[in-house]
């Protein structure tokens, strides 16, 4: 795969922690919160595995975060309408996400 695949990629599971961390928190399904903290974890260690790929530059860090914004607008549009969250604080942890990814 080339760096703009993975790119486009590791930007869809970079949002799918950040929507799923948010689910956690707005969820309206308490007993949903075990299966959601699953799929949290599996969608980071995914995405550190792709992040190893590359070498990244401020540029790539921008359009990751923009790909990872996009994914979780449409996400919560159309499947999760119902939660309500903020999207300053989707933009807060999709920085803090990319951080810990030490990209």
């Amino acid at each position: 795969m080339g760096k703009n695949k993975v790119i486009s990629t590791l930007g869809k599971r970079i949002g799918n922690v950040v929507l799923h961390k948010l689910l956690i928190i707005y969820t309206n399904k308490p007993e949903s919160k075990g299966h959601l903290q699953n799929e949290e974890i599996t969608y980071r260690d995914e995405a550190i595995k792709e992040s190893k790929k590359y070498n990244w530059n401020e540029k790539d860090k921008e359009e990751l975060k923009l790909i990872a914004i996009a994914f979780i607008k449409n996400k919560k549009e159309n499947k999760y309408a119902d939660v309500k969250f903020s999207i300053s604080e989707t933009e807060k942890l999709v920085t803090e996400e990319i951080e810990n990814l030490k990209l």
